[in-house]
């Protein structure tokens, strides 16, 4: 495995050490649009008793639209929409239902950018930078990375975090009881 701590000027900055708060989801499809569109009408929803039968989900997934909604940046700390968000799924947006796979990567481009609410993708996008590796070596870098904030987070969060991260990325196989992903 390769070093890897950085130094950055502005640190601090760049990246919140947020980690699990996605509630082990990741961002389904029509999600974002559902987030989108139920906070622009209510930017309570997501606190309210019935958000779960309001949004079609469970209670669970509520918390985490309203975190992968505020992770990419389509809605603000308030739930209310942010100029991209309108802009991406506003009614007269770019792509408003993401049919465009553009809309995508310029979704992962705003999930990244400063301040990013998703360390751990941050992580693996930025800093990481081995071609063959294991989960474990994610997990062993991702710790060291996360020194550089002096904070102290459960292992746990960390796990659910890389867990989170292989399943939108990479292929998986379920065949035995082991998570095992590839690259092809």
């Amino acid at each position: 495995m390769i070093q890897t701590s950085l130094k950055f000027t502005n640190f601090e900055n760049a990246v919140n050490p947020i980690f699990a708060n996605h509630e082990t989801f990741h961002p389904r499809f029509g999600w974002l649009k559902k987030g989108f569109d139920a906070a622009k009408k209510n930017p309570d929803i997501f606190s309210q008793d019935d958000a779960p039968v309001r949004l079609g989900v469970g209670k669970n997934m509520v918390s985490a639209i309203r975190y992968w909604s505020s992770a990419f940046k389509i809605i603000d700390k308030s739930n209310l929409p942010t100029r991209f968000g309108e802009k991406l799924l506003g009614n007269n947006g770019w792509d408003a239902y993401l049919e465009d796979p553009a809309s995508l990567w310029l979704l992962h481009w705003n999930l990244l950018k400063p301040t990013c609410e998703a360390a751990a993708w941050y992580y693996i996008f930025n800093i990481f930078r081995d071609l063959d590796f294991t989960k474990e070596d994610i997990l062993a870098g991702l710790k060291d990375y996360i020194n550089n904030f002096n904070k102290n987070i459960a292992e746990s969060s960390f796990i659910k975090d890389v867990n989170c991260i292989l399943r939108m990325y990479a292929a998986q196989d379920f065949s035995n009881d082991e998570f095992n992903w590839r690259s092809d």
